[in-house]
């Protein structure tokens, strides 16, 4: 591992149960042009995949923390940050994988832009098909119930249907953004020491957006730069094993999120409506999963009786 002083990039990894992509994501970091001047450092949550083993063997340069048991992710990221040096930092999701000028580009232009904070890539599927996901907007109530009713794709080029996920801008042109993705966020250690660590009273899947606007609120500027680009393959372990804690951490980022930064700016009975609609979504996001695993399991039994 190098030493603090020669650390320019620390790169902070949460794991769990994801051994087999986690492997592909390492060997990117390797390949990357930064390579000499990162650290790496991965929080393991208790995974029972051998995922601390394989890090362990084949990534020695890599530093390794294996939790006793899996306290999420948000509290995790803020372990690996606390535990690195370098005057940038990235959080990386572990099925990721990076081209090797990923993190020089976002490296390079925050070096340029004293007022830019944070810098986030393309993020591309497996197919190379883009992930919206990778630059967000505020998700007001507006924007969200538009986005909820599938206005934006009637209209993806509108401000007001596409704002949730700043679907009128155009992919392959660089812009100011209210948030970019965790799955890739390029920070620079200013902000981290000025907005304090990710908010551990939401569990995930939001903790990135709550990051970025209180980067915007402390006067730095979040961008997306899609001259970097990276390869997101979603659902690949971690949370995405247990569907019903996932729909239950998204949502209940929902809710965290508009009471600390929206619930201001409404009335107050708007609130109890936003409050019902997240829940109302969670319990059909929860029969949603039901059905699919139900679906699933007689798929199952057919195959096993017409075999038997």
């Amino acid at each position: 591992m190098k030493p603090p002083a020669a650390v320019d990039v620390s790169i902070c990894i949460v794991t769990l149960n994801c051994r087999e992509v986690l492997d592909d994501c390492l060997r990117s970091i390797r390949q990357q042009s930064l390579a000499g001047e990162c650290e790496v450092i991965v929080i393991d949550n208790a995974s029972t995949d051998g995922t601390s083993e394989l890090v362990a063997r084949d990534y020695p340069e890599v530093r390794l923390v294996s939790n006793g048991r899996n306290i999420g992710f948000t509290k995790a990221t803020n372990q690996a940050i606390e535990l690195s040096h370098g005057r940038y930092v990235v959080w990386l999701n572990p099925d990721t994988i990076l081209r090797p000028d990923s993190l020089a580009r976002l490296h390079d232009f925050l070096e340029r832009h004293a007022k830019a904070g944070i810098a986030g890539p393309k993020v591309l599927n497996a197919d190379g098909s883009f992930q919206p996901q990778c630059r967000r907007g505020l998700p007001t109530p507006s924007a969200s119930l538009f986005y909820l009713l599938k206005l934006h794709r009637l209209q993806p080029h509108s401000r007001s249907f596409g704002r949730y996920l700043s679907s009128y801008l155009p992919v392959d042109e660089p812009n100011q953004v209210d948030a970019v993705s965790g799955c890739c966020l390029f920070a620079r250690r200013e902000v981290w020491d000025a907005i304090g660590p990710l908010d551990e009273a939401i569990p995930g899947f939001g903790e990135d957006l709550d990051w970025c606007v209180r980067a915007h609120n402390a006067g730095w500027q979040v961008w997306y730069r899609p001259e970097s680009e990276i390869v997101h393959l979603k659902g690949q372990g971690g949370a995405h094993s247990k569907p019903y804690h996932k729909a239950w951490g998204i949502h209940m980022a929902m809710w965290v999120f508009y009471r600390k930064h929206l619930m201001g700016r409404y009335p107050l009975p708007l609130a109890g409506a936003v409050w019902l609609g997240i829940w109302l979504k969670f319990l059909a996001s929860i029969a949603s999963v039901a059905l699919r695993q139900a679906w699933r399991g007689a798929g199952f039994q057919i195959l096993r009786r017409r075999t038997a």
